[in-house]
């Protein structure tokens, strides 16, 4: 399935989403620390910010890397290859759920922010890829911040009244509008289920924990782009993803005020396993 980054992309510069990915790549490394040179394959990479945040942090310890970035979105890929740079890299247009790797062997896999966009079936695909193509002791590492538990409780009270501003928001704009039989909000898999899915595929889990992050005002109008979150929180139909977004978006700023709040606090899921 299509990460659509042309819509996640606003999200995915913010800092706090790249603080939080850097927590991941961090804990990866002191998994694997003294495997040289480190072969990573990076799934669902979109425009390569994992690969980018894992040369960073692998120079910084001195560890010798190459990266394997993996996308069914094209013209993703070929803007990875663009914020990668001169890096050593290599650019897979596959899926993930059906890896055309049959001798390769990696040291990690790192699932950002990406799993939760693949169906149940293909979810346990992914992983069960995953497995075959690490080597023994190999780490996965996945993270995602749509999942049962990414809204803590003190966010509740700002998503209700966001939300109703937001329906009111988009019924003015779209009067006739049909509501989408499918809330992907109401599909998201918590924590314990994707334990499930993790060591249902071979996986021993090492960690698996929840990071709090707050959200700026930014970083909530960011999110409001991305379609797929738009259609789920606006229960909204593919035509009317972006009507929905940007519903979403102009009206964030009320939210933030009429609560007084400066930071909107949201939970991201952290899972570490190993192929024992």
């Amino acid at each position: 399935m299509p990460t659509q980054v042309h819509d996640f992309d606003p999200f995915a510069k913010e800092v706090s989403y790249i603080r939080v990915n850097e927590k991941l790549v961090e804990r990866l490394l002191k998994r694997i620390n003294g495997v040289q040179p480190l072969k990573l394959l990076d799934m669902a990479a979109g425009t390569g910010l994992m690969t980018c945040i894992a040369y960073e942090k692998a120079k910084a310890a001195g560890i010798k890397f190459v990266s394997t970035l993996l996308d069914v979105d094209k013209p993703a890929l070929m803007q990875a290859q663009i914020e990668v740079g001169e890096q050593p890299a290599d650019y897979l247009h596959a899926s993930a759920a059906i890896l055309p790797l049959a001798k390769q062997t990696y040291d990690a896999v790192v699932f950002a922010n990406s799993l939760h966009l693949l169906d149940d079936d293909a979810k346990e695909h992914a992983l069960k890829e995953s497995f075959r193509v690490l080597r023994p002791g190999g780490v996965l590492a996945i993270n995602s911040t749509f999942y049962d538990g990414a809204y803590p409780e003190s966010s509740k009270a700002f998503y209700s009244r966001w939300i109703r501003r937001a329906i009111v928001e988009i019924n003015q704009r779209l009067p006739q509008r049909s509501k989408s039989e499918k809330a992907q909000a109401m599909e998201w898999l918590d924590a314990e289920a994707y334990r499930d899915l993790v060591t249902g595929a071979g996986f021993k889990i090492l960690e698996l924990r929840e990071r709090r992050v707050n959200l700026t005002q930014s970083s909530v109008k960011a999110i409001s782009t991305y379609h797929e979150f738009a259609k789920g929180a606006l229960h909204a139909t593919d035509e009317d993803a972006d009507a929905a977004s940007q519903a979403l978006q102009v009206t964030v700023r009320q939210a933030f005020r009429d609560l007084k709040m400066k930071f909107l606090p949201r939970n991201w899921l952290e899972v570490i396993a190993v192929k024992a």
